[in-house]
C-alpha cells in the first residue's frame, strides 16, 4: 500500500494498482508505522479563513485496511467546532526522532480575532511512540515566535542534527521570503532539546504561568493548564501542553555555488564573512580565514529549493547537506563530519550529474547511501557511501554496528566482506567460568562470571543482559576493575539446568544486533514454590467484605421503605390457602461506565477522536509491499543515524519524501517504535 498524488493505493502481486477508498483527503506527508498503520499530518492552506468540508484534523492515525481496500481514521487530534475561523495554514516541513519520541516540525498562521493579525509561527510537537495507538494522546509542543516571521514568509524549514556532539546538537535551518521575493537562511538553535518538552509538561501540570493548551493557544485565548500529576508520555487533563520559547541563538547562513569542490564553514558554527560578486570569504575564531571562488552571489536568490539534510550516527557521525538554484540549473551535495569543515561539491564525477539539477535527494538503507532523482533527464542515481568498516575498532562494535555494511571481524581488524556469514554467538568473547552451579531459596544469589577477554562498554549506550533460561534474570551487574569478571543478582523465577548467556545490546541504533556468549556449563536452578494459600486468604476476604456491605446496605434501603416491609412475624410454610409466603425480587441495575483510555481526557469539545482498535501483531514482514522492493530511508532512520530506535530492536526500513513529479510514485520509509498495549503502532515509520 502507497500513496500516490495524495490518493491511496495498492500494488497487487507487484503488477496491478487499485485505488483504497478513502472519505478524507490526503492532503499532506504521511508517516508509516508499518501494521498498516500510519500518521497523516494534513497540510491546511485556508487563506480565507472558510469553512472546509470535509473538516480536517491537524493529526491524525490512519489504518489501511488491505483486506476491504479502505483507508479509515484511527485516532485523531480533531479541529474544535469552529477552529476553521482562527487557523489560515498548518504544515509539516519535516521531522526527526530520538529514541522512542517523534518530533514533527510544523509552520502555521494563525488569525487573532481581537487584534486583527495573523502571526506566522514554528511549533515542533514530540509524540511518545511506545504509547503505541494513543500516541496522539501524548503530544506536547514547544513554539517560536519571531518578529522576523511577521515581515517575512517563512517559504522552508527542516531539522539540523549533528550526532558528533554529545548530546547530539539540534538547529533548525529555516528559510524566509522578504518583500523583494529575495531569501533569507538563518540558523536557529535549540539547546537540551529533547529534556524541554517533559519540562513543558510538568510545568503545564503545576498550573504555571505562560503555559497553556495548544487548542487554546490557536483560537487566542489566554488560558492555564488545569492543575494535575504530571505522567510521562500522559497528557492527562492537559491535551497538548503548550509553551512558547526562545531559541539560544540565531545566525545567519550563506549557501554557495562554487565551481567544483567548495570548503564551507562548519554548518554549527559562528561566522565572519564578505561576500562580492566573485568570492565567498569566512573565518571562525581560531581558524584562518577561507576563501571561496564562486560564479556569481545569487545566495538570496529566490530560486534556491529542495534544500534537504541527512545524518548518520556511530561510526561514520556525519551530516550531509543538499540544495540547488533552479535558475542556473545546479546542485550542490555537502558533507561534514566532526571537527572539519562543511565540504561541498558541483557533481560527483559521474557523467549524469553534469549539468542536471536535483529533484529530490533520498537516503539508501541497504546498500548505505544515496540516490538522486534528477530533474532533466528522470533519472534515479544510486551514490554508495564509502567503506566505513575500518571505522569500527572492536569486534563486538564491528559486528553490532556493521553488519548493515557487510562489515566482519577477521585478524583483529574490521573489514568489508559481502560473502560473509555473521557469527554472533561466541565470537568477540566467551565465558571461561561461572559460580556456584547451584541456586535455591537458601543459596547465595550472587553470580559470578569470568569472560576470557576484558568488555569495553563505551559511551555508545551499550548494556549486559545476563540470564540463565528463558526466565531467570540477572539484575544489579557490576563489573571488576578490568572488565572481564562480572558480579550480578540471580533472580530464580524457573526451575531447571541452563547455560548462562551474556549479551551485549544497544536498543538506541535500529539496526544494532546483539553479541553473545554462552557457558559451556550448566547451573542447577531450584525456584521457589508459589504460595498461593495468601492471595486465597485475601481474595476470600475481599468478597466476604463486598457481600457484607451489600447486604448491610439491602438490610438498610429494606427498612426505609415501609410498602415493602412487613412487620408481622413470618410464620412457616402450612397447607391454609389463607397464608401465603411472597419472595420480592430485587433487581440490580449496573451501570456500565464508559471506557476510556487512561491517555486520553474527554471533554465536550473532545481534542482526542478515537476508533475501536485491534490487537496488532509486528512483524519485520509488515512492510507494504513497495518496501519490499526499495529499501531506502532517509537519514533520520538510518541504522546507525542520529534518529535511533527504540527497545524492540527492529531494523529501521525505507524512508522517502513525497515527490512531487507528476510521473512518480511515492516510496516510503519505516522508523521503529516499540509496542506499549494491545492496540500498537508498529516499529516501522515512513515518509511520503
Amino acid at each position: 500500500m502507497f500513496v500516490h498524488k495524495n490518493k491511496p493505493q495498492m500494488l497487487i502481486n507487484q503488477k496491478n494498482i487499485e485505488d483504497m477508498e478513502y472519505s478524507g483527503k490526503l492532503s499532506g506527508q504521511i508517516i508509516a508505522f508499518g501494521d498498516d498503520e500510519a500518521l497523516h499530518v494534513p497540510t491546511i492552506f485556508n487563506p480565507n479563513l472558510t469553512k472546509p468540508v470535509p473538516e480536517w484534523n491537524y493529526i491524525e492515525l490512519l489504518y489501511f485496511d488491505d483486506e476491504n481496500k479502505k483507508v479509515s481514521v484511527k485516532r485523531s487530534l480533531p479541529w474544535l467546532v469552529d477552529d476553521w475561523k482562527f487557523i489560515r495554514e498548518w504544515k509539516m516541513t519535516d521531522y526527526i526522532h530520538f529514541d522512542d519520541k517523534l518530533y514533527l516540525l510544523i509552520k502555521r498562521s494563525i488569525w487573532n480575532e481581537k487584534t486583527k493579525n495573523v502571526t506566522q509561527e514554528i511549533s515542533i510537537i514530540r509524540l511518545c511512540l511506545d504509547k503505541g495507538s494513543e500516541l496522539i494522546s501524548s503530544a506536547i509542543e514547544i513554539r517560536y515566535n519571531r518578529p522576523e516571521f511577521q515581515t517575512n514568509q517563512i517559504t522552508g524549514a527542516i531539522f539540523i542534527c549533528l550526532p558528533f556532539y554529545k548530546p547530539v546538537k539540534i538547529l533548525l535551518l529555516i528559510t524566509k521570503e522578504a518583500s523583494n521575493k529575495s531569501l533569507i537562511h538563518t540558523r536557529y538553535f535549540i539547546d537540551h532539546f529533547v529534556s524541554l518538552f517533559d519540562k513543558t509538561g510538568k510545568e503545564c501540570a503545576s498550573g504555571a504561568n505562560n503555559y497553556t493548551l495548544m487548542r487554546n493557544h490557536l483560537r487566542s485565548e489566554v488560558r492555564s493548564c488545569q492543575k494535575t500529576t504530571y505522567k510521562n508520555c500522559s497528557s492527562s487533563k492537559n491535551t497538548v501542553p503548550s509553551v512558547e520559547l526562545n531559541f539560544d541563538r540565531i545566525w545567519p547562513y550563506h549557501f554557495i555555488f562554487a565551481d567544483g569542490k567548495s570548503t564551507n564553514p562548519d554548518i554549527e558554527d559562528a561566522y565572519n564573512h564578505s561576500l562580492n560578486q566573485t568570492h565567498f570569504c569566512h573565518k571562525t575564531s581560531g581558524f584562518r580565514q577561507q576563501c571561496i571562488e564562486i560564479y556569481k552571489n545569487f545566495n538570496n536568490d529566490s530560486s534556491i529549493q529542495n534544500v534537504q539534510a541527512f545524518f548518520f550516527g556511530y561510526p561514520m557521525n556525519s551530516l550531509w547537506l543538499m540544495y540547488n538554484s533552479l535558475r542556473f540549473n545546479e546542485s550542490r551535495r555537502c558533507f561534514q563530519r566532526k571537527n572539519r569543515y562543511l565540504t561541498c561539491f558541483k557533481n560527483d564525477g559521474y557523467e549524469q550529474f553534469i549539468d542536471d539539477m536535483q529533484l529530490h535527494w533520498y537516503s539508501n538503507h541497504r546498500p548505505l547511501g544515496h540516490f538522486q532523482v534528477t530533474k532533466n533527464t528522470n533519472k534515479i542515481i544510486l551514490y554508495k557511501l564509502v567503506d566505513f568498516c575500518g571505522e569500527f575498532k572492536s569486534c563486538t562494535h564491528c559486528l553490532m554496528y556493521g553488519v548493515i555494511m557487510d562489515c566482519i571481524w577477521s585478524n583483529s581488524i574490521c573489514k568489508k566482506d559481502i560473502n560473509s556469514v555473521t557469527q554472533t554467538i561466541n565470537y568477540c568473547f566467551k565465558i571461561a567460568q561461572i559460580s556456584p552451579l547451584m541456586f535455591n531459596s537458601a543459596s547465595p544469589e550472587t553470580l559470578t562470571i569470568e569472560l576470557d577477554r576484558p568488555l569495553v562498554l563505551d559511551d555508545t549506550q551499550e548494556y549486559l543482559d545476563i540470564k540463565a533460561g528463558p526466565q531467570n534474570h540477572c539484575t544489579n551487574i557490576k563489573p571488576n576493575h578490568n572488565g572481564s569478571i562480572f558480579n550480578c543478582s540471580m533472580r530464580l523465577s524457573e526451575s531447571g539446568k541452563f547455560k548462562i548467556s551474556v549479551s551485549i545490546l544497544n536498543d538506541k541504533y535500529a539496526d544494532a544486533i546483539s553479541i553473545s556468549a554462552l557457558s559451556t556449563e550448566r547451573v542447577d536452578i531450584v525456584a521457589p514454590e508459589v504460595d498461593y494459600l495468601p492471595t486465597f486468604i485475601l481474595l476470600f476476604s475481599g468478597l466476604f467484605l463486598i457481600s457484607s456491605i451489600v447486604y448491610v446496605r439491602f438490610i438498610k434501603q429494606q427498612s426505609k421503605d415501609p410498602k415493602k416491609v412487613s412487620t408481622r412475624k413470618v410464620r412457616k410454610f402450612s397447607d391454609s390457602k389463607k397464608k401465603k409466603a411472597f419472595a420480592e425480587a430485587i433487581t440490580i441495575t449496573r451501570v456500565k461506565s464508559q471506557i476510556i483510555s487512561s491517555t486520553m481526557q474527554t471533554t465536550k469539545d473532545s481534542t482526542i477522536q478515537k476508533e475501536p482498535s485491534s490487537k496488532l501483531v509486528k512483524s519485520r514482514s509488515s512492510i507494504p509491499s513497495v518496501s519490499k522492493q526499495l529499501d531506502v530511508s532517509k537519514s533520520q532512520n538510518s541504522s546507525l543515524s542520529c534518529l535511533q530506535s527504540t527497545k524492540n530492536k527492529k531494523s529501521t526500513k525505507i524512508a522517502v519524501r513525497s515527490m512531487e513529479s507528476k510521473s512518480l510514485p511515492v516510496v516510503m520509509k519505516s522508523i521503529p517504535k516499540t509496542e506499549k498495549s494491545k492496540s500498537s503502532v508498529s516499529n516501522k515509520l515512513v515518509k511520503f
